[in-house]
Order: structure tokens, then C-alpha cells, then sequence
């Protein structure tokens, strides 16, 4: 009953009440006509045994004679009347009984018909409002659609009231969402030049000839933070950046993107993780520069958050109902996993979000002196999920037993009408 639709469980619902209300006048109608019956017949069928035993009394005859000419005793003709009597009871209400039922059967079947088509009238406007939900929460980061309305019209009445303040919300949340991204943009390019001046001046300062020891020191601790500022700007611009959708996408190889990030990033060094590759050919259509930035902050995560002594490992190719690239239904993929400290399940989704650094327990909330920059500013991933969306990818992130995260990204493959 629970997996039926709304509109089923009422009409089934209808026709419940119906047969069960027909049930119930039946069986109220069955009591009154067998009270009647029987004060009818037994009354009649009382009197006219009086009369014949006092009409036997008065002739001083124990039978009667009939009207065929045969001649029965007083007895026998009482119980023929008591039984005649039964008989017509019985058949009464056996006959309001069955035909009732089958009156009520056909009753509630067309009360079930009807309650069928009033709740689908009835359901509509929810339909729509569903539809629009459905549809809206198919889509994610720039693909989100928050321009659909439900615009139902009608009466003022309660879906009514619904359906408007569903629309209310809804233009609410495309207003807020525009005016985050545009905020975060506008505030990540106005910072970018006082962070240039300020770095002109320290740079100025730290090279003016005669220019003492503990200036040139400290400038150039000045120069490390405003570093650290400019890339939390570029992070933040592309974070915005990774909110909009693709105008010309080209076709990218993941295995070279993931080739060209690795021959760049300080992996290898004698203290460093293992990195093990298996790099097979993963085409698709995308912004190389995004996927490029996606695939760093990827490796960057997992330096970052590993373990002295630890490893990591990469792995590209194509899957899906059909292998090889360009056919339909391919899929590229892009899987990482590294070891590092335990993780939660509840706490995995919350390592997509802005800001946020994973923590395992309460002990590592307690920072140590430049945990702060080698962890960075916790955008890595955030930014990771802002251009998967980008490219309608999928991300699949699961926690390690011995610590660590293994992730994978899925997206569409290149079409074969491209190279």
C-alpha cells in the first residue's frame, strides 16, 4: 500500500469508505427487515393457528381438511406453517443480502473510478509542483536551474497558496545564488590589486640599497603572506569561475592532464609519499585549464593530508557500458586514493564544502605551527566538486580502513565525432 501513488491510495481509500459505508446501512437494513419479517409473519402465522385450533376445539376434529381434499392433522399443518414461515424469512433476507452486496460491490467500484479521476484533477497542480522539484534537484552547480516556476494558476486556494510560495522560494534562492557568485568574483578581482601594490611596495622596500638586515627578514615574511593572500584570491576566483558553465568545450585527455600535473608537483622527493600511476587513455570534452587546476588541487589534497612514510595512487581510463572511448555510454574516469589519517563517513561529504578541512577526532583540532599552510585553505576540494559540476561529473568519495580517502571521478567520454 506504502509503494502505491498518492492518487492510487485514494482511490483505493474511496472505495474502502464506499463499500464499507454500503456495509454498514446493508447490514443496518438487514436488522430492520428481519425485525419486520418477523413481526409480520409470526404475528400472522400465531393468529391463524388460534383460530384453527379453536376451530378444531369447536367441531371436536383433530385435522383439517385442505383444499385438495386430503385431510391432515392440526400438527402437522402447524409445523407446515412454522417451516413456510422460515422459508419466506430465509429467502428474504438471503435475497437482500446477496443482491445488496452486489449493489454495494458495484457501488464502490464506481466510486473507486470516480475517486480516480476527481484525484487526479485534485493531484495536478501537485504534479507540476513535484515536476519542477524533481527537475531542479537533477541539476547541480551550473547546471541548476533555478529559473523554473510552477506559475499555477487557479483559485486562491491551499495548493494554490503552495504552489506561490514554492515560486517565492525559489526565486529567492536563484537571487542568493547569483549574488554569492558575484560577490565571490567582484571581491576576489578588487583584492587582486591592493595584494599587487602591497607587494610592489614590500619588494620595493626589500631591495632599496643600504636596506638593514631585519627589513629585508621581515619583507620577506610579508612577501610569504601576501602570497599566501594572492592564492587564496586565484582559488576563490576560480572556485567562481568553476560555478559557470563550459561555453567551448575541447577535447582533454585526462592521462596527459594527470601526466603534466605530476611532472610539476613535488612528488618523488626521498620524504615524500609513493606515487603509483596507471594512466590509460580517459578522452573527453572540457576547459583544460579547469580540469588542469581540478586534477592539482586533487594531488595537492593528497600530499597534503597524508602520512610520513605514506603512498598515493592515480588511475585514468574509460568505463561504462561501453569501453572504448568515444562509443556511447562511455565514461572517463579519474581515481585517486592516498592514505593519511582516519576518516569518517558522515565527515567525507562535508570536505566538498568551502572552508572546510577534514579533522578524524577532537586531537587533530589541535593545530601545530604550519599545519595551517600545508594544509591550505580548505578550497581544494570544494573547488574539486565546482568544476566536476562544471563538466557534469560525478564525484564518488569513500573513507580508507587504515586512514586515508579513495575518490573517483566520472565524466561523459568524448563522442567519437571528435578526435
Amino acid at each position: 500500500m506504502s509503494r502505491l501513488s498518492l492518487r492510487a491510495r485514494l482511490t483505493v481509500l474511496y472505495g474502502v469508505l464506499s463499500v464499507v459505508a454500503g456495509a454498514v446501512i446493508l447490514t443496518l437494513l438487514y436488522l430492520v427487515v428481519q425485525a419486520r419479517l418477523d413481526a409480520e409473519l409470526t404475528g400472522d402465522s400465531d393468529s391463524r393457528v388460534a383460530a384453527l385450533r379453536q376451530q378444531a376445539e369447536q367441531s371436536g376434529e383433530t385435522t383439517i381438511t385442505m383444499r385438495d381434499g386430503s385431510r391432515i392433522s392440526l400438527d402437522e399443518l402447524v409445523e407446515q406453517i412454522r417451516a413456510n414461515e422460515q422459508d419466506i424469512r430465509s429467502t428474504a433476507l438471503d435475497t437482500l443480502l446477496v443482491q445488496g452486496s452486489g449493489i454495494i460491490l458495484v457501488i464502490g467500484l464506481a466510486t473507486a473510478g470516480t475517486g480516480w479521476i476527481v484525484a487526479g484533477r485534485g493531484l495536478r497542480p501537485l504534479r507540476a509542483i513535484t515536476t519542477t522539484a524533481e527537475q531542479i534537484s537533477r541539476s547541480a552547480g551550473p547546471h541548476r536551474d533555478l529559473s523554473r516556476r510552477i506559475a499555477l494558476t487557479g483559485r486562491g486556494d491551499d495548493i494554490k497558496r503552495l504552489a506561490d510560495a514554492f515560486d517565492a522560494m525559489l526565486e529567492s534562492l536563484d537571487r542568493a545564488f547569483d549574488g554569492q557568485r558575484r560577490f565571490v568574483a567582484s571581491a576576489s578581482h578588487e583584492l587582486r590589486t591592493p595584494l599587487a601594490l602591497e607587494r610592489a611596495v614590500i619588494e620595493l622596500e626589500a631591495t632599496r640599497p643600504g636596506a638593514h638586515p631585519d627589513t629585508v627578514r621581515l619583507a620577506e615574511r610579508l612577501l610569504a603572506v601576501n602570497t599566501r593572500n594572492a592564492d587564496l584570491v586565484d582559488r576563490l576566483l576560480t572556485l567562481a569561475d568553476g560555478g559557470n558553465e563550459l561555453v567551448e568545450p575541447v577535447p582533454v585527455d585526462l592521462a596527459d592532464v594527470v601526466a603534466d600535473v605530476l611532472a610539476q608537483a613535488p612528488v618523488g622527493a626521498p620524504a615524500g609519499p609513493r606515487v603509483g600511476t596507471e594512466l590509460a587513455a580517459a578522452p573527453m570534452l572540457g576547459d583544460p585549464v579547469l580540469l588542469h587546476q581540478l586534477v592539482r588541487n586533487l594531488v595537492e589534497n593528497a600530499i597534503n593530508h597524508n602520512v610520513p612514510g605514506g603512498w598515493i595512487r592515480i588511475a585514468t581510463g574509460t568505463a561504462g557500458t561501453a569501453s572504448p572511448p568515444g562509443t556511447a555510454g562511455a565514461q572517463a574516469h579519474l581515481a585517486i586514493a592516498n592514505s593519511g589519517q582516519r576518516l569518517l563517513a558522515l565527515d567525507v561529504d562535508g570536505l566538498f564544502e568551502p572552508f572546510r578541512r577534514g579533522r578524524s577526532d577532537q586531537a587533530a583540532r589541535v593545530r601545530t605551527p604550519g599545519e595551517d599552510q600545508r594544509r591550505g585553505f580548505g578550497l581544494g576540494l570544494a573547488i574539486v566538486r565546482a568544476i566536476s559540476d562544471t563538466h557534469h561529473g560525478r564525484i564518488t568519495a569513500l573513507p580508507l580502513e587504515d586512514g586515508g580517502l579513495d575518490l573517483r571521478i566520472t565524466f561523459p567520454a568524448a563522442p567519437a565525432t571528435h578526435p
